[in-house]
């Protein structure tokens, strides 16, 4: 299973997001998308519930308490998400703790940017 984690910007459109998230795992040769997982501190914006609706997959609200446990595991810093939000990785947080952060999950993709929006892939064993 692979399990997509994002982070937006206010300018980010759906669209755009989702050809993103798909053009990343597409290129990466991921397994099939299983999740999008977000993190919760943005819960009640609609932007990920569309995005998802467009991937045809399930969304996933990540935790603050989730996202801070996988921090130490994240293989890129973004000092401005680590200024604004406290979290080094939102993004790579977020696929990392959607796919389970347990023995068995791994980074298949590290962050990628475009147009406002932050994706990561995490791959694992078992789903969430």
């Amino acid at each position: 299973m692979s399990v997509a984690g994002m982070g937006w910007s206010n300018s980010a459109s759906a669209t755009e997001a989702a050809t993103f998230v798909r053009q990343v795992v597409q290129e990466n040769k991921a397994t099939a998308l299983t999740y999008l997982a977000v993190p919760g501190f943005r819960h009640g914006e609609a932007l990920p519930e569309d995005v998802a609706s467009l991937l045809g997959v399930p969304l996933f609200w990540v935790s603050d308490d989730a996202l801070r446990g996988v921090q130490n595991i994240c293989q890129t810093v973004s000092e401005r998400a680590l200024q604004e939000r406290g979290f080094a990785s939102v993004a790579e947080g977020c696929a990392l703790a959607g796919a389970g952060a347990g023995a068995g999950v791994w980074l298949r993709v590290l962050r990628q940017a475009h147009a406002g929006i932050t994706c990561a892939v995490a791959e694992g064993e078992e789903t969430k």
